[in-house]
């Protein structure tokens, strides 16, 4: 059961979240933690950790510190979708992509109808449609056209930039 003091802690730290100041936020559920350690609680609450963690890397980038909080939080409570989503996005924040995915597409399988994993899947996959749709994304004629596609649209580019308007 959690704390009271921990509780109103913490959801200040929410509304800070919310109303886009990370820095306090931090600072609210870094307090919900401590208020937990000070009481001795055998079972401390893993979103305190995972909110901490994810309001670190919005305050002051994605640190060592902030990966470590969420990838605690996540595997110890490892069916709670929101403790997942915070660990994807502080790997987006670390430039982590490939683990961001992963951890997206994860906490898709735990709810499939969330709307918040798939919109951080549409931001994260930048890759283009294959050329060929009934080819595999890794078939050698879909990776050569996409090397092609992507080498013409370059081109394109630098002649855009280097032409006198």
């Amino acid at each position: 059961m959690p704390i009271l003091s921990a509780e109103n802690q913490f959801r200040q730290g929410l509304a800070a979240l919310v109303d886009g100041d990370p820095h306090t936020a931090a600072h609210r559920f870094h307090a919900s933690i401590q208020i937990e350690r000070q009481r001795h609680v055998r079972r401390p609450q893993m979103r305190y950790v995972s909110y901490y963690g994810l309001s670190l890397a919005l305050a002051h980038g994605a640190t060592q510190e902030s990966i470590l909080a969420c990838e605690t939080a996540a595997r110890r409570d490892f069916f709670n979708p929101d403790l997942l989503l915070n660990l994807g996005k502080v790997y987006a924040l670390a430039g982590l992509t490939t683990r961001a995915l992963a951890t997206f597409e994860r906490g898709l399988a735990l709810v499939p109808t969330s709307s918040s994993f798939r919109a951080e899947i549409a931001k994260l996959d930048r890759r283009q449609p294959v050329p060929i749709r009934w080819l595999s994304r890794s078939s050698a004629t879909n990776r050569a056209l996409g090397r092609m596609r992507s080498s013409v649209g370059e081109w394109m580019m630098s002649r855009r930039t280097a032409s006198p308007s």
